[in-house]
């Protein structure tokens, strides 16, 4: 027999996962987020390149009714410096019901959310891409919402889905006649975007570099370079391409160098052969 809503909150309470330290609409109550068998839990930090498939959602109790879940960053940077941050929606499916049996992910007993009659998304998984631009770590929060036979809310969050960029999602929840049921939230920085190793008198060569969307902005710099990996996150609806540039900026416009700061050339590789004959040559 499942639970009802109020005796999961009793149980989740007991739980560490919660929204972040501010944030609005808070809730002190667990929900398990996963990617693969890795937790992605009270704040824990995560790369990127494990974060770019949507994560696996579960509840300690089955859940009666129809759920949708909202993941938000609230750390997109401002335009101008010492500005407010803004907030981009990532996520928005309706649709999701309880599993009726338990699975064991991170060593975690949950009740996975699942869409089984295939809902569509109000707004498609869009893959953290936090910038190098302040605040460099996003804090990527995810929400869950009973909307259990509620066309009205329904109907709202549809039309506040519409719009990733300046998202609000303290305000979305409100107009929807919403409350929050469940919260989690994990951090991405901007350092672990991209990683560029190299090796040169048995040392290695590290590189930073960032990327916004499928059309975001993407640099690097790095010595004894060789090898290099950039990875984007394509949009995959156009509301979707318009919210990944957001991350590196508040007003949207995408920028790309594609990685123009960590390219070489082949006049760059017949200097160094040059070179390397011309110190043989005083070793003799």
């Amino acid at each position: 027999m499942r639970s009802s809503p109020c005796v999961v909150l009793a149980l989740a309470g007991v739980a560490t996962a919660f929204t972040p330290p501010g944030f609005q609409p808070a809730s002190t109550n667990n929900l398990t987020v996963a990617f693969g068998n890795t937790l992605a839990i009270n704040g824990v930090n995560l790369p990127k390149a494990e974060t770019q498939t949507a994560p696996t959602i579960g509840t300690s109790q089955p859940l009666v009714g129809s759920y949708t879940l909202m993941m938000v960053d609230p750390d997109i940077p401002p335009q101008i410096v010492g500005g407010a941050t803004s907030e981009l929606l990532h996520w928005l499916q309706p649709g999701l019901v309880s599993a009726n049996t338990s699975t064991t992910i991170g060593g975690i007993k949950v009740y996975e959310l699942i869409n089984p009659t295939n809902v569509s998304a109000i707004a498609t998984y869009l893959g953290p891409s936090p910038p190098n631009k302040s605040p460099t770590t996003h804090r990527y929060t995810q929400l869950l919402l009973n909307t259990t036979g509620n066309g009205t809310a329904l109907a709202a969050l549809t039309k506040s889905g519409a719009t990733r960029t300046n998202f609000s999602a303290v305000d979305v929840v409100k107009n929807a006649g919403l409350t929050v049921l469940f919260g989690n939230y994990f951090n991405v920085s901007a350092d672990t975007n991209t990683t560029v190793s190299g090796s040169g008198n048995g040392t290695s060569a590290s590189s930073r570099a960032t990327s916004t969307g499928s059309g975001g902005k993407a640099t690097g710099s790095a010595s004894a370079i060789t090898t290099t990996r950039l990875t984007t996150v394509p949009g995959s609806t156009a509301t979707a391409a318009a919210g990944a540039s957001a991350e590196g900026n508040s007003t949207g416009a995408a920028k790309s160098t594609a990685g123009v700061g960590v390219k070489g050339t082949g006049s760059g590789a017949i200097l160094a052969g040059l070179g390397a004959m011309a110190a043989a040559v005083i070793l003799l």
